[in-house]
């Protein structure tokens, strides 16, 4: 809801609470004391019990990206040990084309008889050249 023009935006009240004073110079010196420190130290496991987390040391970060590496380096080779060819102790037959149709097994010459050499009959030798 907005306040009107001619009430002031901040009452009293809120001034009053708002207010903070600085410690002296004399309290920013001393030390904190042992009931300071514990409600520090409550305040912070309610607020979740996480302390602020530091910047990574330069040997932390190296020891990051070397183990990175190492990780692709250790993926990329079981990737390649898995595509490539089967290790057997025996090797596999090679594969030779295959043939859909066979045709009918060529007759068996037989001894020609020397008697009456057929006309029709293809030549047994081959004559030379």
């Amino acid at each position: 809801m907005a306040a009107d023009f001619d009430e002031p935006v901040f009452d009293e009240d809120f001034v009053r609470s708002a207010v903070f004073t600085e410690p002296s110079a004399r309290e920013r010196a001393r030390p904190p004391s042992r009931r300071e420190r514990r409600r520090s130290r409550r305040a912070a496991r309610r607020a979740g019990g996480r302390r602020p987390r530091r910047e990574p040391t330069h040997r932390t970060a190296v020891l990051q990206v070397a183990g990175g590496v190492l990780v692709l380096l250790a993926i990329s080779f079981a990737l390649w040990w898995w595509n490539s060819a089967p290790r057997d102790e025996r090797p596999a037959r090679p594969v030779g084309p295959t043939i859909t149709h066979s045709p009918a097994p060529a007759p068996t010459p037989t001894a020609p008889d020397e008697e009456a050499p057929d006309k029709d009959a293809p030549p047994t030798e081959i004559p030379e050249v």
